[in-house]
């Protein structure tokens, strides 16, 4: 009777052991990279003080519009270049928006409905960066938005923040003090 030699090396190899770290660690960043993905994209809210900058991230070549309605609890963005609508998580209060004018008396704006509910905020983003220009008020404040330059800013009364858009207005159309 021949005896068969058996190998009774019990353990691993360092390389199986190299392979099964490598293995282990790829998964781990693959599913922590989509938890931190997912964290992102929950606190991006739609907020007055970010309503400007929202979608200028990923925004379409044509432009978008954000629309909401149901006294801004449900907000959607639209995408010009496909025509797609998005929804978007909303923190924004009951507001009313304004339309700034050259004379000072800025003018409440009505933008219709929408699925048979009343659209309380319709804010274009278009191409080149900039945005509709606006005047917004939420909770005793109103918060004056630019169309180009400088940041979302807030102000005790309707007169205040229209005295600022004309401000603005002036610095940029009033070429005569240049010369």
């Amino acid at each position: 009777m021949s005896k068969i030699a058996y190998n009774l090396n019990k353990g691993f190899t360092l390389i199986e052991l190299l392979i099964v770290i490598l293995i282990i660690s790829i998964f781990y960043f693959l599913v922590s990279a989509s938890f931190q993905r997912d964290k992102k994209k929950k606190q991006t809210l739609l907020k007055i003080e970010n309503i400007r900058d929202y979608p200028l991230k990923n925004l379409p070549k044509n432009g978008a519009e954000l629309v909401c309605i149901d006294k801004c609890k449900s907000c959607f963005v639209y995408d010009l270049d496909n025509f797609s609508i998005s929804k978007v998580k909303s923190n924004l209060p009951k507001l009313e928006a304004y339309i700034p004018s050259k004379n000072g008396d800025s003018q409440k704006a009505e933008f219709g409905r929408y699925r048979d509910s009343k659209v309380c905020l319709r804010f274009r983003y278009y191409p080149n960066g900039s945005t509709d220009t606006m005047i917004i008020h939420a909770k005793d404040r109103y918060y004056y938005i630019p169309s180009y330059f400088g940041k979302i800013e807030s102000f005790d009364s309707l007169s205040d923040a229209s005295e600022k858009y004309n401000w603005i207005r002036g610095k940029f159309t009033d070429k005569g003090d240049y010369y």
